[in-house]
């Protein structure tokens, strides 16, 4: 299927086989997912392994791969101009990979890794006891990720011999379907992918005859399952066919549209009112070609863990009304319309999950019907809805309860996870059928914020860069209207810095509670305003907090206004505030059991900006926090603050002045000075060792490197240095050295100051055996850097491509020069000065850098680290200091 992309110079191919796990033997487990990662591992025409990476890299892309269900999917983007050097690489990895002992032997240890490193995901837990608890003659139940144990239960020989033969049998051209977005002429690509797929043997399609996902004893049931992390949820599950492929009626999406509405007098909004739960999610569960879950999704409270027959029996009280709400047509044509409106304005969307999505379509759908997936055609269809509904019946339910301490009596297998299945009493089935439409409870009325029209308004050259409207002691404006998107959209952003929300860690617990408070309040009573396309998010940040409403231009300045006020205004009850004071405590107990990288580089923001408090601390402080000083807090900090506010879009000079004014009327508080957004500097030539204790089992390490200012030039070097290590830092340490299945590079800069971080995360190796690969890794690099002169123009081009791309969305825009005006960049051209400075440097100048790097003349360093389950002595060499308060106290600002 050749698409042509709406603009750019990049072209996208994805690759779909059926060839998912589905078709994995039953003695090897897993075997479709280490084949999609050995196909990575070398071919006839590139046989190092990442080859492809590299040179995908070379033609200004990357590449990637995932195993599903039914279907694998390769995919990659680069250049337009580089489709016919990829092309031919692509092909020869799908059509002949060498899968060579060696490499196998290594990837299996990868394989392994990243199911060690997934032992304690409560998800993938959850997604082990779903397969045990379904027909055991479905492939649905076959272990999908496999580990060393299936994969060397004979020897590497056998291995490879059966990944052959599987990949005889399963990749050919009856089981492949493609999607190219391309610009380039029709006859060229044709020819190109005949050329090169013409090798593809033709060979016979997947089977897809599937015996029923559950058996007739696994419905009706209730699975109970204890989490590692602190959770209370209840999943209700309705087995359905392939009712989701329905694109003309798309009766899933008005279904949950209804269940999941979060609106006065929805399901949610009733079940909040009597403190059983706190959130609600409709629609999502697991799908393939004939078949769907839909799972309603409830976030419990403690209260609500005791009553959820209650809130079953409210599910199916809400479906009883949307059975009798059927034959309304204007609630179905306004959903309908809502689509509407956000296809015709939709962002450009991102085309690579978008080709994704259509080489998968292309094996049950004609070329013609696969775009009106994405395209708003639904037809009214009351017969259709009517049938939907039939299979919303509680004798077909599973009912997930995950809660701790729960009963359980079995341990699923690979993951360990505690578990108990019970048939539910036909008696309450009953019941829940019997339900009726309950006066509680009602089906949404017509939308208000619903425009009738979004015209652009004229264009005005005095605003094409955001120009400042007003300032004074306490407030300052900005504007800036779009002359890019055309689009009759905006953004208003709200930045408050309140001394009294980060005066101390007490304080900064009393706002997160307080913020929760507010966001519960404002949900359902702004609901209307979301699906109607005008968004809004209320979010805490170092310096205080945030407002930041988006979407349609029609109504936002109204929207904004009462939000303005409602924060003003809003005063949170002694019980809205224990229970979001109970939910701050769970949310920040969990982020504890986070994997270990995500917990080091969590702390490395702590550490290295100021103002910003660790959850370990953070949690003592919210447990001790009471509901008077959240309000004193609150209201001390809404009486002095700081505030700077930007409006971007479709939005005349005099609209923008009119809003200004309105602004500085609401908030009579705004009378302090800013507040500044300080890092800690790290001192150069010298290690700095910070422990962060963590649950898990794998040991990880990252070594952070701080660029010596926030300079135009000291951000290029670091961007520069860390492009150029990236491949060959996965290469050496996660593919021939196989420490482990997290290992990366990243840019990682802190208010705007450069840095870099280098990190692996391992179950095999201690953090003083990873910190000494990396540092060697590191410094050999350095130490040879001309190896790079021959790259240098690829790296440069790429980084540069990077600093030139366009925003793809007016937000996106919207949010850049939000930043700018941050940082104090009121040219709004950093990435222009950063361009010039990578188009003017020479490979000389990077050699001369990295030399003062290597010589630890530059760079503050960083080591953060977990042990894990290692017994050995943790890295030594530099300076240990554990405690975040003395550790921020030696550093300077």
């Amino acid at each position: 299927m050749l698409c042509r992309p709406p603009e750019g110079e990049a072209a996208y191919v994805s690759l779909s086989v059926k060839a998912g796990h589905f078709y994995d033997p039953k003695k090897y487990q897993g075997l479709a997912h280490l084949l999609e990662h050995a196909l990575f591992l070398g071919s006839q025409h590139l046989p190092k392994a990442n080859e492809i990476n590299d040179l995908a890299e070379l033609c200004g892309g990357s590449i990637n791969a995932w195993t599903g269900t039914e279907y694998a999917n390769y995919h990659f983007h680069c250049h337009e101009n580089a489709l016919s050097a990829m092309l031919p690489a692509f092909c020869d990895m799908i059509a002949h990979p060498l899968l060579e002992p060696d490499a196998l032997s290594k990837e299996v240890e990868a394989i392994e890794a990243e199911f060690q490193f997934k032992r304690k995901d409560d998800l993938r837990r959850l997604y082990q006891i779903h397969k045990e608890t379904c027909n055991p003659e479905h492939p649905f139940s076959k272990f999908s990720v496999g580990n060393a144990q299936i994969f060397r239960r004979e020897s590497i020989e056998q291995l490879q011999n059966v990944l052959i033969s599987h990949h005889q049998r399963f990749y050919c051209a009856s089981n492949m379907a493609m999607c190219i977005f391309s610009s380039q002429p029709e006859n060229m690509l044709t020819d190109m992918l005949e050329e090169q797929f013409g090798i593809v043997s033709r060979g016979s399609p997947a089977p897809a005859d599937w015996p029923e996902l559950y058996l007739p004893e696994q419905m009706g049931t209730q699975i109970n399952i204890e989490p590692l992390q602190a959770a209370r949820r209840m999943i209700v599950t309705f087995p359905l066919p392939g009712l989701h492929n329905n694109y003309q009626v798309k009766p899933l999406d008005y279904i949950s549209h209804l269940l999941g509405d979060e609106g006065e007098g929805s399901l949610l909004n009733y079940l909040k009112q009597q403190n059983w739960v706190t959130n609600l999610i409709a629609g999502s569960g697991i799908e393939g070609d004939d078949f769907k879950d839909f799972n309603v999704s409830f976030q419990l409270t403690q209260e609500g863990l005791d009553k959820r027959e209650d809130i079953l029996k409210a599910l199916f009280s809400f479906l009883a009304l949307i059975k009798s709400g059927i034959s309304e047509q204007w609630r179905y044509e306004e959903k309908m319309q809502l689509f509407a409106l956000a296809y015709q304005y939709e962002d450009a969307p991102k085309l690579m999950p978008v080709a994704c999505e259509y080489s998968q379509h292309l094996f049950l759908y004609t070329f013609d019907e696969i775009p009106l997936f994405r395209t708003p055609i639904e037809t009214y269809d009351k017969e259709c809805l009517d049938e939907a509904l039939r299979y919303f019946d509680a004798r077909r339910i599973r009912v997930k309860l995950i809660a701790p301490g729960i009963d359980t009596d079995k341990q699923c297998r690979y993951y360990d996870a505690k578990y108990a299945i019970k048939s539910l009493e036909p008696a309450f089935i009953q019941s829940l059928n019997e339900e009726s439409a309950s006066a509680q409870m009602a089906l949404p009325p017509p939308n208000p914020y619903l425009g009738k029209e979004y015209a652009l308004c004229l264009p005005d050259s005095s605003f094409v860069k955001p120009a400042l409207l007003h300032q004074e002691h306490g407030y300052r404006s900005w504007f800036g209207q779009d002359h890019q998107f055309h689009s009759p959209k905006g953004d208003i952003y709200l930045s408050f810095d309140t001394e009294a929300f980060c005066a101390d860690v007490n304080a900064t617990a009393a706002k997160r509670i307080w913020l929760a408070c507010l966001n519960d309040a404002l949900q359902s009573r702004y609901y209307r305003a979301e699906i109607a396309g005008l968004h809004y998010r209320l979010y805490g940040h170092q310096a205080g907090f945030s407002l930041h409403t988006r979407g349609f231009t029609n109504q936002q300045v109204l929207l904004a206004k009462q939000l303005i006020s409602a924060i003003n205004t809003t005063v949170p009850d002694r019980e809205q505030f224990a229970l979001r004071k109970s939910m701050q405590i769970q949310n920040l107990q969990n982020s504890l059991m986070n994997k270990p990288t995500n917990r080091l580089f969590s702390r490395l923001s702590v550490l290295i900006q100021r103002n910003t408090q660790a959850p370990v601390d953070l949690l003592a402080a919210v447990s001790e926090c009471s509901y008077d000083h959240m309000m004193d807090t609150a209201q001390s900090a809404l009486g002095h603050y700081y505030l700077e506010t930007f409006m971007h879009g479709n939005w005349s000079g005099d609209e923008a002045k009119s809003f200004c004014k309105d602004v500085k009327k609401l908030t009579p508080g705004a009378s302090g000075a800013p507040l500044a957004r300080s890092v800690s500097r790290l001192p150069a030539g010298k290690t700095l060792l910070h422990h962060v204790p963590s649950e898990h089992d794998d040991a990880a390490v990252v070594l952070y490197l701080q660029a010596p200012s926030a300079s135009i030039e000291d951000t290029v070097f670091c961007m520069i240095l860390e492009q150029m290590l990236s491949g060959p830092f996965f290469n050496v340490l996660r593919t021939q050295k196989q420490l482990g299945y997290v290992v990366g590079t990243g840019y990682v800069p802190h208010n705007q100051h450069p840095g870099m971080a280098l990190y692996v995360q391992s179950p095999r190796y201690p953090a003083a055996d990873i910190l000494k690969e990396i540092t060697q890794f590191l410094f050999n690099q350095l130490n040879e850097i001309d190896f790079y002169s021959a790259y240098w123009h690829t790296i440069q081009q790429n980084l540069l491509k990077q600093l030139h791309e366009h925003d793809l969305s007016l937000s996106m825009k919207s949010q850049r020069l939000w930043i700018s005006l941050g940082t104090a960049d009121y040219q709004f051209n950093r990435n222009a000065r950063l361009a010039a400075c990578v188009k003017n440097m020479t490979f000389d100048t990077v050699r001369s850098y990295a030399e003062r790097v290597a010589n630890r003349q530059l760079y503050g360093e960083l080591v953060l680290f977990a042990n894990g389950h290692f017994n050995t002595a943790p890295p030594s060499t530099g300076v240990r200091e554990d405690d975040i308060a003395t550790f921020k106290s030696m550093m300077h600002q």
